[in-house]
């Protein structure tokens, strides 16, 4: 792995924000592939100078998908405590979604609540740490589960507190959402529920975005890097934080998102391993 030491980073013009999104390492595995490509990505966000304020990953951090709930929590465990442990998480905060490796069924949902005990647990009822939002000064960060279990699991969102909470801040000059699921297809990969969210609670949720002014819903889950613009709304998707995989193969890469926000506007940069 080349040795990356600084990676200029795009700044706000006069007050704003910025920060790094990326998702979907599937790691938490001594050994295994993808604790070299995670390592690949985060030697990146680690060069970012200055660095960002916070950081969001939108799902999918270790490859989870086991019925072994004690060697779910090891994956957990080698995450925070290993693959993470360049991250000054007291500096710069580490916020989190649902994924469909991590919060599949009860007892990884169990897990999921106890290993992010950290979050905010301001989401609607029996979503504790799964659904939460976070206000940084004129900045709203909301964080939804799209695997509500109370509404049948993947490809469901809870909506009705997500209103709630958008129009309790209204006076927040900027408004981002996370998720893991896109709510539109990108590069082809279709499908209700599994890739995409379910059509009634997609619409749903996007009228939700539009009505109330939000700037973004920054999602992951198909591995890939894309930005759509919908009734005024993007949709970026970022999920190459480390899954070996690509849709498709040979196109797309490794990578995290670096982005500024400002009056004048939100602006990215995408940036692979090599910084």
């Amino acid at each position: 792995m080349t040795q990356i030491t600084s990676v200029p980073a795009l700044t706000p013009c006069g007050p704003g924000h910025q920060f790094v999104c990326y998702a979907d390492s599937s790691s938490g595995v001594p050994g295994a592939l993808h604790e070299r490509t995670f390592a690949a990505v985060n030697q990146v966000v680690a060069a970012l100078a200055p660095p960002p304020e916070f950081i969001c990953f939108p799902g999918d951090e270790i490859i989870g998908l086991t019925a072994d709930e004690s060697a779910l929590r090891r994956q957990w465990d080698h995450w925070f405590t290993q693959e993470m442990a360049w991250l000054d998480r007291a500096q710069i905060p580490l916020y989190h979604t649902t994924g469909n490796h991590t919060t599949y069924d009860a007892a990884s949902i169990r897990v999921f609540q106890a290993v992010m005990d950290h979050l905010p647990k301001n989401g609607p009822p029996g979503q504790a740490g799964l659904s939460y939002f976070v206000r940084r000064d004129d900045l709203l960060l909301v964080f939804v589960n799209t695997l509500a279990a109370e509404r049948g699991g993947e490809g469901r969102v809870e909506t009705a507190w997500l209103a709630t909470t958008l129009a309790a801040h209204a006076d927040a000059r900027y408004k981002l959402v996370f998720g893991h699921h896109p709510v539109f297809p990108v590069n082809g990969f279709a499908g209700a529920y599994q890739r995409e969210l379910a059509p009634e609670d997609g619409a749903r949720f996007w009228a939700l975005l539009v009505q109330h002014g939000v700037l973004a819903y920054c999602c992951s889950h198909i591995l890939a890097f894309d930005v759509q613009v919908h009734q005024g709304v993007l949709q970026l998707l970022t999920a190459g934080a480390g899954t070996a995989h690509r849709m498709p193969e040979e196109i797309e890469y490794l990578h995290c998102v670096q982005l500024a926000l400002d009056a004048e506007g939100l602006r990215y940069q995408v940036l692979d391993t090599t910084g």
